[in-house]
């Protein structure tokens, strides 16, 4: 036995040894709980003391209490040490089986393991350090999945048109569901929610406003969030609706979370941070997500979980308690190092000093460009070295370890190796597994692909990774591991001091996943691109030892001297890690130039996290020389930071849940200015500035994180600054300062700075001596007076306004290294704004402008070191990508941190925007469980827009469809009014059809979304209306396609015939019939669809299926045809008789006709009826036959003696003609007929009544008339008409 579990012994006092008795385990109630918790034990020293008390309590035979006193005393069974109640030793062959053995060899797992003596130990005492537990569960910060998309460029404005009415069958219609169409639109980063604003156009104005319940995003409604979590604006006037407050619907200013406060609908642009300009947003795609990940130790030494190994005096002393004492020592050793086994002698190596034994995780670099290095390097590398990193899978150097004698193993002990090895081959898998062939890396500041695997398995079980370096991101350097780190069982470290040599820290140089996120923006024009950037960042200790309970080594000692035994503290819980990445930045190349490098912007920027949750952040990125720029984000790696960045240097720390972004003067909003070889880049976020001393470290890995030993480094600052100059690059004076001025300040005419103090800073490199300093720019702006502090060309070029810079101060907040008064500095900035570009157009050009300052004055600061407790556990822990204990886990341990999830590109407007005569809809939205995607926005509306009704001649909504085709027809923006004149639309024709739609409930409630030819869109409705498009000397009308009465309704009296067409009156040659072809009048089943509106939601469809009801069991298998009527139609009643009218109309109407006619005493107009009256000569096969020489016919049927009509063809001639022949007695007299084919007429008259379509005068001075055929009955009853108004002529399944 290895370990004292008196759990594991049975409950009744019995004499003997139980083996193979399975643990006991009894669960602890709520009470038992809280019990433990009180008294700041452990759950174990609990159990142990329950079971104490239950064999105390054992109910005794009287005479138990004469049973001598029982004390331990060593025996040997077997071979195995005894406990016998008689302090004799004695062997196994006398030892009695009563109630005193059973007690002692119930104590014998005490002895065989020599660990912390029992509670019944009166002489030893317990402690239990304290716990660090933290919270598992956490409020989720909230995000868009999604972001809408713009309108684009000539897309349509949606047309609602409709209104409530009632249908046929009495029941409500109408109802629409319109999408406007987004045309701005704004995300907002704000830490543990995002924001978004849209400005949509729903249409022309005159729209009813919206109700709460009627706005929804994608199926979710509005009234699903609460009150505060958005704003809706909406305007719907003659004139400017520009969306502005008042809102209808939420809350805005602040305390409302959908707004914040901020000044809705502006963007950040060269106009100002709160302009009026241009904004779009969008999810990018492709590489959009960055940081490290999966990162691998390179040689990082490997730590036991840290454990105090108390050695109490009274239970290791002596010669009778070597085993414990040996046992102890190989724990600590394991633990914290031979160097830290030492138990009763106070020296150095006492106390369990150090911060834990390294062992090897036999993984790491091992060779740079073909040289092997044998101790610990760093190399100096460049693009295509080569370096090979090692994994060995022996794990015979561990067991061979834990074999030696007490100096460095633990020989003779029940401690082993057994569970690093368990663990070490999980790591060396895992590495092995994602170090594939073409994965891409980056080790410090250098980035690196896998190139080959090479497996040595001859001699020793090894795997050679070989990896090519693609490119320097920085310092170009690397650590190489060394074999002594990768192949021998320690890693450098055992209790004293370190290796040099050899020892790894956790940050040094891990090998960790490349991933780098590419934006390019959309719009080339682009003035301002900002990023929205979600990341989850942290550290987590499951089970970590709680380093910051931890004695001291003296205190240890002393404790163990007083028989006190410590219960190592554990740590459960979330804890800060800082994440950090640069920006890079290239111009995109234009056709036939050659692309330009990526280069980095100086600012290190990082995201500091806690817990499990994501956060939003910003960055907005204005580049001061215009251009079209692609930017990079790409992480600094912890090896990066710990070890090539200077301490002092500035980082940024992205918190936008710091301050109210997004307002004038908030505090947490940063503005840096950042030199590269392409211009001067403005980056603003919001956040916090730092140094890289404050985001290593994290109190967690110390025992005494409030302790600072390392001492301050006295450094020398400026205090005070001057300018002294300013200039040109091209020596040009004019307008140079308030370019200048304007470059950082923006424009004194904004509106956000117009009577304001403004002040801004500005970050500045220093080449000599690597130093920075930020100089704040401060000024008012103020109007300037013409002819005293503004000249004509200053009021020229601010486009006629007088505001300036006024009362220009700078100063400084911060510097890094030591300066001196005297020392100069130069800010130039690369301009581009109003003032540039009118000193270029009078010919005083210039592209740079610098103000050149020195120090007036100097104070002395103390820089802190790095914090340094009593014991630091791991150095760098906060942005290291790995640690050396496994119960320390980082957030990109399986990918990523980082991931931008959206992109606002601005643009300033050359004129505002207003949307006049438009409705639009203004939108802020906050991030909640509720909706976490910017889902299609949709509007229900009871009515749309107002147009000119035509039977009541007011401008109010309407729901005919012959209303509906006026307005597209005179609407100069929404329609074709710009390319139909007034005088070519048949309002009376359009009049008359819309008391018929109205009379016959026949009503249209749609919305128009897509573009499509106006002659279309109408051809194709109008018969889903019972109308037919007409056309009359190019004037564009439209009629009912049934007879009506003269209440407007369809009508089954005779039809009135107004004029007949003969060959009397038809132009010779001009009439022509066209038939529809069979196939497309034969039978069909209809599948008819129509909307079913509900107030405030979206509707849904329903369907029914129709046929003839004269139709057998074996047409019913027919062809199915559908009718989606679900644009317009919400009644189900006009489905079904739009449904029988259009299989009346394909069963029975057979042709259409045309012709010419002259103009004189013409009584018709397009949909009069009109009767054709027509004769036709029909053929038939029965009817050919031949005519012989000799005169006979040859025909397959008898000819009767008479005058035929006859189609004869001489084969001689191949003439065809057309006469009349004589046939008696089957023969043919006329000799000139002899010897051709021949084939007779039959003809017969038509008396179809037609309804004319289109009537048009012609050139020549003729009416072309076309008339679609109008099947009657033998009453002149239109049959279709019949059939629309007989639902029992058809069967309906629905």
């Amino acid at each position: 036995m290895a370990e004292w579990r008196p759990l594991h012994q049975s409950l009744y006092l019995r004499s003997g040894l139980e083996a193979g008795g399975q643990s006991y385990d009894p669960p602890l109630l709520p009470y038992e709980k809280s019990l433990i918790a009180a008294l700041d034990c452990s759950e174990e020293e609990y159990k142990k003391f329950v079971r104490y008390a239950k064999q105390r309590a054992h109910v005794r035979p009287a005479e138990y209490a004469h049973i001598p006193d029982i004390k331990a005393e060593v025996v040997t069974l077997a071979g195995i040490a005894l406990t016998t109640a008689t302090g004799a030793k004695t062997t196994a062959g006398v030892i009695v089986a009563n109630l005193a053995i059973g007690l002692a060899l119930t104590a014998v797992s005490l002895l065989l393991a020599p660990k912390v003596p029992s509670l019944e130990d009166s002489k030893i005492k317990s402690k239990k350090l304290k716990n660090q537990i933290g919270p598992s569960s956490f409020n989720q910060a909230t995000s868009f999945d999604n972001a809408p998309s713009l309108a684009e460029l000539n897309q349509p404005i949606p047309i609602p048109f409709g209104k409530r009415g009632t249908g046929a069958d009495g029941v409500l219609t109408g109802g629409l569901v319109f999408v406007p169409a987004l045309v701005w639109s704004r995300l907002y980063a704000y830490g543990a929610y995002q924001a978004y604003e849209g400005v949509y156009v729903a249409g022309e104005f005159g729209v009813d406003a919206p109700e709460l319940g009627a706005v929804l995003l994608g199926t979710q409604s509005l009234s699903a969030l609460g009150s505060r979590d958005f704003a809706l604006y909406w305007s719907s006037k003659k004139g400017n609706n520009r969306p502005a407050s008042p809102v209808l619907l939420g809350t805005e200013g602040p305390g409302a979370t959908g707004t914040v406060g901020r000044q809705v609908f502006t963007a950040p642009t060269e106009d100002g941070q709160f302009s009026e300009g241009f904004s779009m947003s969008y999810v990018p795609s492709g590489d959009t997500t960055f940081g490290t990940g999966t990162p691998i130790h390179n040689g990082s030494a490997y730590r036991f979980n840290w454990e105090i190994v108390s050695a109490p005096f009274s239970a290791t002393e002596g010669s009778e308690n070597k085993e414990a004492r040996e046992e102890i020592q190989a724990k600590r050793r394991k633990i914290a190092g031979s160097l830290a086994d030492v138990l009763h002698i106070e020296n150095e190596e006492a106390g369990q000093p150090g911060v834990g034994r390294a062992y090897s995780r036999h993984m790491g670099f091992i060779k740079h460009n073909n040289v092997q290095y044998e101790n610990k390097t760093i190399v100096t590398v460049s693009q295509g070295d080569e370096a090979i990193f090692e994994i060995d899978f022996n794990n015979s150097k561990w067991e061979d370890l834990a074999k030696k004698d007490h100096k460095n193993g633990f020989k003779d002990t029940e401690v082993n190796l057994d569970d690093l090895v368990n663990e070490a081959n999980s790591w060396r898998e895992r590495a092995s597994d994602l170090m594939v062939i073409g994965s891409r890396w980056i080790i410090g500041a250098s980035s690196w692909i896998v190139k080959d695997r090479v497996e040595h398995k001859t001699d020793e079980d090894r795997l050679h990774i070989h990896m090519e370096c693609v490119a320097i991101l920085g310092v170009p350097e690397i650590g190489i591991a060394g074999t002594r780190a990768v192949r021998e069982p320690l890693g450098g470290y055992e209790g004293d001091v370190f290796n040099p040599n050899k020892h790894c820290g956790a940050a040094f140089y891990n090998v960790c996943r490349l991933n780098v996120a590419t934006i390019r923006p959309v719009r080339r024009d682009a003035e301002v691109i900002e990023l929205g950037i979600r990341s989850q960042v942290f550290n987590r200790a499951a089970g970590l030892c709680n380093f910051n309970s931890l004695p001291s080594p003296s205190k240890l000692f002393k404790l163990d001297e007083k028989n006190i035994t410590l219960t190592t503290g554990r740590m459960d819980k979330y804890f800060q890690r800082s994440s950090c990445f640069s920006i890079w930045v290239r111009p995109v190349a234009e056709y036939g130039q050659t692309q330009a490098p990526f280069k980095r912007m100086p600012q290190v920027f990082c995201v500091q996290g806690s817990a499990p949750i994501a956060q939003n952040n910003y960055l907005r990125i204005r580049p001061r020389v215009q251009g079209f720029y692609e930017y990079r984000l790409i992480p600094r790696t912890g090896s990066d930071i710990a070890i090539n960045s200077i301490n002092e240097n500035e980082v940024i720390v992205l918190q936008s849940s710091v301050g109210v972004p997004y307002n004038i003067g908030d505090p947490g909003t940063i503005g840096i200015d950042n030199e590269t070889p392409y211009g001067n880049f403005r980056v603003t976020v919001q956040g916090k500035r730092t140094t890289i001393a404050e985001i290593k470290t994290n109190d967690e890995l110390f025992t005494k994180p409030g302790k600072s030993i390392a001492k301050s480094t006295p450094t020398t600052i400026p205090a005070t600054i001057s300018n002294y100059y300013f200039g040109s690059d091209t020596g040009s004076v004019q307008l140079i300062k308030q370019a200048w001025l304007t470059h950082f300040l923006g424009n004194a005419k904004a509106s956000e700075n117009r009577g304001k103090t403004v002040t801004v800073s500005h970050r500045h490199y220093k080449p000599n001596g690597n130093r920075f300093i930020t100089v704040t720019i401060t000024a008012t702006s103020v109007q300037g007076v013409l002819g005293q502090t503004i000249g004509p060309k200053y009021q020229a070029a601010n486009n006629g306004r007088n505001e300036i810079w006024s009362n220009v101060q700078f100063g400084t907040t911060e510097a890094t290294g030591n300066w001196a008064v005297g020392d100069a500095f130069t800010i130039t900035a690369n301009v581009d704004n109003i003032f540039s570009r009118y000193a270029a157009s009078i010919g005083a050009g210039y592209s740079s402008v610098g103000f050149a300052f020195s120090v007036a004055s100097v104070t002395t600061i103390g820089v802190g070191g790095i914090k340094d407790g009593e014991r630091v556990f791991e150095q760098a822990s906060q942005v290291s990508d790995c640690s050396h204990y496994t119960q320390l886990t980082k957030s990109n341990d399986s990918g990523p941190e980082h991931e931008i999830v959206y992109v606002n590109e601005y643009i300033s407007n050359e004129s505002l925007a207003q949307y006049d005569d438009m409705s639009t809809i203004g939108l802020t939205l906050k991030s909640t469980g509720e909706i976490s995607g910017v889902e299609q926005l949709r509007i229900w509306s009871g009515t749309g827009i107002p147009v000119t009704r035509l039977i009541e001649g007011d401008n109010k909504p309407s729901n005919l469809f012959a209303d509906l085709v006026f307005y597209l027809l005179k609407n100069k923006s929404q329609g074709v009014g710009n390319v139909v004149p007034a005088e070519l639309v048949d309002e009376d024709s359009l009049r008359a059809t819309a008391r018929f739609l109205r009379a016959n409930k026949i009503f249209y409630d749609g919305v128009i979304e897509d573009s499509e030819s106006f002659r279309t869109f109408i051809y194709d409705n109008a018969p889903l209306q019972l109308c037919s498009f007409t056309i009359k000397n190019g004037r564009f009308g439209m009629i009912p396609a049934l007879p009506v009465d003269s209440n407007d309704q369809i009508s089954l009296q005779p039809i009135t015939v107004e004029q007949i067409f003969t060959a009397g009156n038809i132009i010779e040659n001009s009439l022509q019939l066209q038939y529809i072809d069979v196939s497309q009048r034969s039978n069909i089943r209809a599948l008819v669809t129509w909307r079913v509106t509900v107030n405030n939601d979206l509707p849904y469809q329903a369907s029914a299926l129709m046929h003839w009801s004269d139709f057998g069991v074996n047409e019913r298998n027919t062809t199915e045809q559908s009718f989606d009527l679900s644009e317009f139609c919400t009644n189900r009643e006009q489905a079904l008789r739009t449904a029988r009218f259009l299989l009346s109309v394909r069963r029975r109407i057979t042709k259409t006709v045309s012709f010419k006619t002259v103009p004189d005493a013409l009584g018709v107009q397009p949909g009069s009826y009109i009767r054709v009256i027509t004769e036709a000569s029909t053929y038939s096969s029965t009817a050919n036959g031949s005519i012989t020489n000799a005169g006979t016919l040859v025909s397959i049927t008898t000819v009767e003696d008479g005058d035929y009509e006859a189609l004869l063809y001489n084969p001689t001639t191949q003439e065809v003609t057309e006469t009349t022949i004589t046939i008696a007695n089957n023969a043919v007299s006329d000799s000139q007929y002899h010897g051709s084919l021949f084939t007779l007429l039959s003809g017969s008259t038509d008396y179809s009544v037609y309804q004319i379509e289109s009537l048009n005068l012609e050139e020549d001075g003729l009416v072309s008339i076309s008339a679609v055929e109008v099947p009657t009955d033998a009453s002149g009853v239109s049959i279709v008409a019949k059939d629309v108004l007989t639902p029992g002529n058809f069967t309906v399944l629905e």
